[in-house]
């Protein structure tokens, strides 16, 4: 990819190899299975820094320009070889005898936490040469913040590709550094499981990814400040997980790639955060400390080669004793989720029985057995919940039924998955969703919490319960929570559900009149009266993603002209082109003039695409069309960057009614686009412009698209569009509980 800065005029050059383009950089046997050494000799310009998978020797020649001599590699994919070039930012640093380098866009230096980068690297480093008892393979390590990157970052040998999107232009929340920490070491968790071990072919993609998920998860419980990282990876990585394994497509965890161009197919939330799941059941499955031997012992034996399933569960067989093919059957060859249900049975106030119940839908019918932390609240003063008592088991089949032999009170509420161990929705009945309604921020453990707010997320989503009363009950939870990972949970869980019930208008409209200045109101009065800056900026996102009334966009012009502010939170550039684009969608009268002005002052490649996002936010049939054409030519608007710009903000929760006027233009596209697009535009372009519109008429629109050209459609496409009417079927399906 090739990019010059609009500030400064320097050109930027790096490489993306993966899945299937080093074909396209130089002639090759272009599959993970075909592992060669590579030499590699570049000419650059002298101010250019010039990085590849081994170290570099510059020598500048007679004519001024720098020849660089690329040491000979191990053998290596294709995929993972790189070559990056151009003036870059270098920061330099070392973990043990391991060279370390940082390099970003000389604009975008000044914002770079580069501290903060080599602190959670040698941590990294340190952990995982430990953890797998074989040290860092590659020599150096590089790491390179590069702008337009199509994904988070790129686990290149020794040379890491990260997207931009992790440097902040302002203050960076717990959030946005814990993503940064999380990327920093899946990334370099794939050195050892990916890079010096490899998948044979691109079905074993999901164990390449989903261990690096894993192991990074647990690096950062032992070397960063985020040890409860099981706790955030539930709340976010696990429930999208759940999600995706609800869709029409949902697929095993191990599935055939008939070819490269099926891969996309198995780019998703089931490879990454679903595997990366049952990766910590298997680790609770064979216990621990045998997980970990059996994974050096596979890394040993496979060092610069490539690998099939079979050999990834023999080594864990052989560490633990436990014969896994039943075990690996189940987990990794069938597709679903199980939820679980609990009851009990009492007499004179004592538990006798207690029984758990695993549940499969009809379709997908398999029962798995699941090692579980079960947790048991009795009642305190004013039948509020005691910490739990908490003991394991072993969940298999329909029914598992546990003859309580202790003198055990009859429990108010039990959890049939403390801790989070396995891969398994909790389903509450409606005794405990009403137990919970009165005494949810009364549970003592925060993941507990978590965990029973997301199943009454559940229920909303599924109907149970309205919206409305959902994002009731978790903001009277805000009212008291101090754990900032349930206090996440709350404003993204009630930012979906609001966006879920904008588009449901009008059928939410009195609810939404009469909830959503509240739940503004206190958002913001959270971001202000918070002493923690991680809470201060985590309560401002969700007042920026929410805010819509008349009174809210008051406050967002006051923002912008500095005739108000929010104490202790300086409003960044960044910020202020989320203030503009909230104006836009809501049709602001000057908005051009208050755009251009803000042009006038940022002239940054991120002002340039807030722009443009901005002006595709704004309530106009026309100037979304014309868009639309735009990015359907891909002509006039070019780069991937741009276009997700413009399609992420097209279409506000608000604009249904708009969106469904431009339906068919987006549907009639696609056949085309799947021919011509790449996969990444593709899925931008589902996502963002065929997100729910909640009616009849669309899903039906939508499905009759499938039945008209489904065929012709390309494997990737295909899923896409089957996601989306599946997804607008269900939000249209609400309409009647809210």
């Amino acid at each position: 990819h090739r990019f010059v800065d609009a500030q400064d005029g320097h050109t930027y050059l790096y490489s993306y190899l993966w899945p299937y383009y080093a074909n396209r950089m130089f002639p090759s046997f272009d599959q993970p299975n075909l592992k060669a050494e590579f030499e590699l000799q570049v000419r650059a310009p002298p101010a250019w820094t010039v990085v590849s998978t081994a170290a570099g020797n510059p020598t500048t020649r007679p004519d001024g320009s720098v020849h660089w001599q690329f040491a000979k590699t191990p053998k290596l994919s294709t995929y993972v070889f790189s070559l990056h070039a151009g003036p870059y930012a270098v920061w330099e640093d070392r973990a043990g005898d391991i060279a370390l380098r940082l390099m970003a866009r000389r604009s975008l230096a000044q914002y770079v936490e580069a501290d903060e980068w080599f602190e959670v690297t040698r941590g990294g480093l340190a952990y995982f040469g430990d953890y797998f008892d074989i040290p860092y393979p590659f020599g150096k390590y590089d790491q390179l913040i590069v702008p337009d990157f199509n994904i988070g970052a790129m686990e290149n040998v020794a040379a890491v590709t990260f997207t931009e999107n992790y440097v902040q232009r302002g203050e960076s929340d717990r959030t946005q550094r814990e993503d940064r920490a999380n990327v920093i070491l899946h990334e370099m968790a794939h050195m050892w499981f990916g890079n010096l071990v490899t998948h044979d072919w691109w079905n074993g993609l999901w164990l390449n990814e989903s261990f690096a998920t894993q192991m990074a998860a647990m690096a950062m419980i032992e070397t960063t400040e985020f040890t409860d990282r099981w706790h955030g990876f539930f709340t976010n990585a696990k429930r999208a997980a759940y999600y995706r394994d609800s869709r029409v497509t949902t697929h095993p965890i191990e599935m055939p790639v008939a070819t490269t161009a099926d891969f996309f197919t198995v780019f998703d939330a089931i490879t990454y955060q679903k595997g990366s799941s049952v990766l910590k059941q298997l680790m609770r499955f064979v216990g621990e400390e045998n997980y970990r031997r059996g994974v050096s012992a596979y890394l040993k034996a496979f060092s610069y080669r490539s690998t099939a399933l079979q050999d990834f569960v023999s080594h864990q067989s052989d560490a633990s004793g436990i014969d896994l093919a039943d075990w690996s059957e189940r987990w990794l060859n069938l597709p679903g989720f199980n939820r679980l249900r609990v009851g009990v049975e009492c007499d004179d106030d004592r538990m006798q029985w207690l029984f758990l119940q695993q549940l499969a839908p009809a379709d997908q019918p398999y029962l798995r057995r699941h090692k579980v932390e079960v947790g048991i609240y009795d009642a305190g003063r004013n039948g509020k919940p005691l910490p739990a008592r908490v003991f394991a088991v072993d969940i298999e089949g329909i029914n598992t039924s546990i003859e309580v032999l202790d003198d055990v009170p009859c429990p108010v509420l039990v959890n049939p998955n403390h801790d989070d161990w396995t891969y398994a929705r909790v389903e509450l009945t409606d005794r405990n969703a009403d137990y919970l309604q009165q005494h949810l921020p009364d549970i003592p453990e925060p993941f507990a919490r978590s965990i029973f707010l997301a199943a009454l997320f559940d229920r909303a989503m599924a109907g149970d319960m309205p919206l409305s009363s959902y994002v009731a009950q978790a903001m009277k939870l805000a009212e008291s929570e101090t754990n900032i990972r349930v206090i996440e949970q709350i404003s993204q869980s009630v930012t979906d559900a609001i966006d879920m019930m904008m588009r449901l208008r009008p059928d939410t409209d009195a609810a939404l009149e009469r909830l959503l200045p509240a739940v503004e109101r206190a958002a913001l009065a959270y971001a202000a009266g918070s002493d923690s800056s991680d809470l201060q900026l985590n309560w401002l996102n969700t007042w920026l993603r929410i805010v819509s009334s008349d009174a809210g966009l008051a406050i967002v012009r006051s923002l912008l002209d500095g005739s108000s502010e929010i104490p202790g939170i300086p409003v960044s550039s960044d910020a202020r082109w989320a203030l503009l684009t909230i104006l836009s969608s809501h049709g602001a009268a000057d908005i051009e003039a208050l755009l251009r002005a803000e042009s006038g002052i940022d002239k940054s490649d991120f002002a340039a695409k807030s722009l443009l996002a901005a002006r595709a936010a704004r309530p106009d049939l026309t100037i979304k069309a014309s868009l639309l054409a735009a990015l359907q030519e891909s002509e006039t608007l070019t780069g991937l960057a741009n276009q997700r710009a413009v399609m992420s903000s097209m279409f506000p929760p608000h604009q249904t009614a708009l969106h469904l006027d431009l339906l068919d233009d987006v549907l009639d596209a696609l056949p085309g686009l799947s021919q011509s697009a790449d996969p990444y535009f593709l899925s931008s372009y589902v996502s963002s412009l065929l997100a729910p519109i909640c009616r009849r008429e669309s899903s039906d629109r939508m499905q009759q698209a499938l039945d008209d050209f489904g065929e012709r459609l390309d494997s990737t496409s295909l899923r896409f569009l089957r996601e989306a009417q599946q997804a607008d079927q269900e939000c249209a399906a609400l309409r009647p509980m809210q």
